[in-house]
C-alpha cells in the first residue's frame, strides 16, 4: 500500500514539472515584460525586409552626422524621422531589439525596409543569412533605466552601444555626485582586446575609460575644455598609479577621444563628471517642477509665472566659465570701471560692453543675472571660455571648487529677475 501511494505522488510531480514547463514555453514573452512596459509603440507597425551594413562601414558618416559602429545599434530607414526609436522584432524566432535611426537607406525600389548594424542582426538572429522579414514599431522610450538594464542584460559592458547613441540628447541624464579636472589621455590601438579591471575585453569602439578617481562601473561625463565637446563614457578600467602625477585623471577609449577630438594632440585638459541616468523627459521635470533653487546659505526664487526677457536666440552661447582671481579686485575694467570681487559684473568677448546677460550653470541649472564691463584674454576662447564671472556671481552658480563649469549665457533686459 505504501509502496503505492509512493509511486503515485511520484507520478503527480512529474506531471505536474511537465505542466509547468509547457505554460512556461508557451507563456515567455519575446521580450522582458520590464522593456515592455519601458516603451510605447507610436502608430502602426510596419513589415518589411531588413538587411545588415557591411563590416566595412565602419567608421563612415551617417545621415545624422554620426560615425557608423556595427558594435553599436543604430539604423537606416527612411521611413522615421533621425534620432527616431524603433523596435525591430523577427517573426519566426520572437527576438526583438531597439535601435535608433541615425541613417537614411537607398531610395531604389529594390532597398531594404530598414538596415541594421551587425551587432542588432546578431540579436535578431539572421546574421548569418543577412537578410529577413521583420516588423518595425517606432517607439516612446518611458523608463530609459530599464531599457538599458534590461534589453541589455547579458554584461553591463553591453549597455555601451545603448548609452552611446544618446550622448547628444543632455536630457537622458543628470549630473550628480563627484567631479574632477585634470589631464585625460587614451588608450593605444594595440590594447583592443586585453582585459579590463572588471573582467570585460577593452575594444578602441566601445564607449569606456580607465580612471582612478570614481568607482568601477561609474558613468562620467568627460568635457573637453579646450573645445567644449562632451562625452559619456564607463568606468571599466584602472590607470597605473604613476598617471597620477602626471595630473591624468582618465584614460579614454580611442572612439571617446576622437569624439573629443584630440587624437592628434594625445593629451587634453578635461572636467569629468558623475553622471546617473533617467528617462528623458524627467530633467525637465525636475527643474520646472522646483520653484526655488539652493544658493548655499540662502534660497533665491526662480519667479517661474513670470516670462523672461531674453532678446534673440542666436545670441545665447554655450561654453566654458571661469572667474576671476581675488587679487584683480581694485583692478580697472574695459569700461573703465573698478572692478570689485562682491559686485555681480562679468568678462566677455562675445557680447557688447554693458550688455545684461543671464548666466545659467548646466551642471546644476542655477543662473544669474549680470553685466558685461570686462574682456577676456585672446586666449581664452581657444580653451573655450565664454566668460569669466565676479567671484560672488560664481558663488552663485555654485561653482567655486571646480573652477570651472560649463553653461549658457544668454542677452536679457536690464531688471530681469535672476
Amino acid at each position: 500500500m505504501i509502496q503505492r501511494i509512493l509511486v503515485l505522488v511520484l507520478w503527480l510531480l512529474i506531471a505536474t514539472s511537465v505542466s509547468a514547463q509547457v505554460d512556461s514555453s508557451v507563456s515567455r514573452p519575446a521580450v522582458p515584460q520590464s522593456l515592455a512596459d519601458s516603451v510605447r509603440v507610436i502608430g502602426k507597425a510596419v513589415t518589411g525586409t531588413a538587411a545588415t551594413y557591411s563590416s566595412r562601414a565602419d567608421g563612415s558618416k551617417t545621415s545624422s552626422g554620426e560615425l557608423f559602429h556595427n558594435s553599436r545599434l543604430p539604423a537606416s530607414c527612411n521611413l522615421y524621422p533621425l534620432g527616431s526609436w524603433v523596435r525591430v522584432s523577427n517573426p519566426k524566432n520572437g527576438k526583438s531589439v531597439l535601435v535608433r535611426i541615425n541613417d537614411r537607406t537607398s531610395q531604389k525600389k529594390t532597398a531594404p525596409i530598414i538596415q541594421l548594424s551587425r551587432s542588432a542582426v546578431s540579436r535578431l538572429g539572421f546574421l548569418r543569412t543577412g537578410t529577413a522579414k521583420i516588423k518595425i514599431e517606432q517607439i516612446s522610450l518611458i523608463n530609459y533605466e530599464s531599457i538599458v538594464s534590461d534589453t541589455i542584460q547579458d554584461s553591463a559592458a553591453r549597455a555601451d552601444t545603448v548609452i552611446a547613441q544618446v550622448q547628444a540628447d543632455t536630457a537622458s541624464y543628470l549630473i550628480k555626485g563627484k567631479s574632477v579636472v585634470g589631464i585625460a589621455s587614451y588608450y593605444s590601438s594595440n590594447l583592443d582586446g586585453s582585459k579590463t579591471s572588471t573582467g570585460e575585453r577593452y575594444r578602441n569602439n566601445k564607449f569606456t575609460a580607465a580612471s582612478n578617481e570614481f568607482a568601477l562601473n561609474t558613468w562620467v561625463k568627460v568635457t573637453n575644455l579646450s573645445n567644449g565637446k562632451a562625452v559619456v563614457v564607463r568606468i571599466n578600467d584602472r590607470m597605473h598609479t604613476r598617471m597620477k602625477k602626471k595630473g591624468r585623471v582618465i584614460d579614454l577609449s580611442r572612439v571617446a577621444a576622437s569624439q573629443l577630438d584630440f587624437m592628434a594632440k594625445g593629451l587634453t585638459r578635461v572636467e569629468v563628471e558623475t553622471v546617473v541616468w533617467v528617462k528623458p523627459d524627467s530633467t525637465a521635470a525636475l527643474v520646472t517642477d522646483s520653484s526655488q533653487v539652493d544658493m548655499g546659505d540662502s534660497v533665491i526664487s526662480k519667479k517661474t509665472s513670470k516670462p523672461d526677457s531674453v532678446t534673440a536666440d542666436e545670441g545665447v552661447h554655450y561654453g566654458i566659465a571661469s572667474f576671476y582671481s581675488t587679487n584683480l579686485d581694485g583692478t580697472k575694467t574695459a569700461t573703465g570701471e573698478i572692478y570689485r570681487n562682491k559686485k555681480l559684473s562679468a568678462a566677455s568677448n562675445h557680447f557688447k560692453l554693458n550688455t545684461w546677460v543671464r548666466v545659467t550653470n548646466l551642471k546644476n541649472n542655477r543662473s544669474v543675472v549680470l553685466r558685461i564691463n570686462d574682456r577676456m584674454h585672446p586666449r581664452m576662447k581657444a580653451k573655450g571660455r565664454v566668460v569669466d564671472l565676479s567671484r560672488v556671481a560664481a558663488q552663485q552658480l555654485g561653482f567655486m571648487k571646480s573652477g570651472l563649469t560649463r553653461v549658457k549665457v544668454e542677452p536679457v533686459e536690464k531688471g530681469t529677475l535672476n
